[in-house]
């Protein structure tokens, strides 16, 4: 009888208080202060003000912690830098040739192996035999830093870039025949991320969706990047988010010619928050 009648007693013993809040939103703070209630007692808010039912002890918790909560956001600048690395090398060697006399001749080609490198060619009595090599190696760098401020708890969004014309070829096959209309069609090309920060002292945690396009080699074509993570770190610092990396390596041999390629293409996107003074 005794276990049935203390939760009766808890109950009469709790009152309810209306508290304001100044600087945070009811969603804000009612995930973190409703699991400090003791049993049976209540807690929910409307209109920037949060209602309370408890007893007079467990009402003293919630509102030292909510004086802890309660406090003006923190202004924060988020950097997102994203890096691009591409590295190919090509190397090769043929010889090539035409010899012969009377109706009688051979004739080699050259393969394209070596295309664009140094030649070196013989010729005396209407013969030709010659040689290439090739040795060259390309890089490519692409880079991109945006930053913004938003306050915590806040989501906030940030795109740079450009819009490439795309022509656009339509064929409509109707009673009359086939009618082609050409047009030009814009697509937007560009780096940007959306972020959303939450603080926990010097800690930060960010829900972030980076992209970063780059117009492609081909025309038309785009090469595009997509990320979206969860991250966790200390305020100042950078954090990586990801990257990708791509490697390929081809070897081509004939008759009179050798040659190899490589291709190396590596992404990284960093991240850093600060805090605005």
């Amino acid at each position: 009888m005794l276990l049935v009648l203390l939760p009766l007693l808890a109950a009469a013993q709790q009152e309810m208080e209306i508290l304001p809040l100044r600087h945070r939103t009811v969603d804000q703070v009612l995930p973190v202060l409703r699991p400090l209630l003791e049993p049976g007692a209540a807690l929910s808010g409307m209109n920037n003000q949060l209602i309370l039912r408890a007893s007079r002890k467990n009402r003293d918790e919630i509102r030292q912690a909510l004086a802890a909560l309660d406090t003006p956001a923190r202004s924060l600048r988020i950097l997102v830098s994203q890096h691009r690395d591409a590295e190919m090398r090509q190397s090769g060697a043929e010889a090539y040739g035409s010899v012969g006399s009377g109706n009688v001749r051979i004739i080699q080609p050259p393969s394209g192996v070596a295309v664009g490198g140094g030649r070196v060619e013989i010729r005396r009595d209407g013969n030709v035999v010659g040689g290439q090599v090739v040795d060259t190696r390309s890089t490519r760098a692409a880079g991109a830093m945006q930053s913004v401020q938003v306050v915590e708890g806040g989501r906030a969004y940030i795109s740079v870039g450009q819009s490439l014309p795309l022509p656009l070829r339509q064929v409509v096959v109707g009673p009359g025949g086939a009618v082609v209309t050409e047009t030009v069609v814009y697509r937007d090309v560009g780096q940007g991320f959306y972020a959303e920060p939450r603080l926990a002292g010097d800690r930060v945690t960010l829900e972030i969706s980076p992209q970063f396009d780059t117009p492609g080699a081909a025309y038309g074509s785009i090469n595009t990047q997509r990320l979206s993570t969860t991250v966790s770190g200390r305020l100042g610092e950078w954090i990586e988010l990801g990257g990708s990396g791509q490697q390929a390596a081809g070897r081509e041999r004939g008759g009179f010619s050798v040659g190899t390629s490589e291709i190396r293409d590596d992404r990284s996107i960093w991240l850093k928050v600060e805090e605005v003074q």
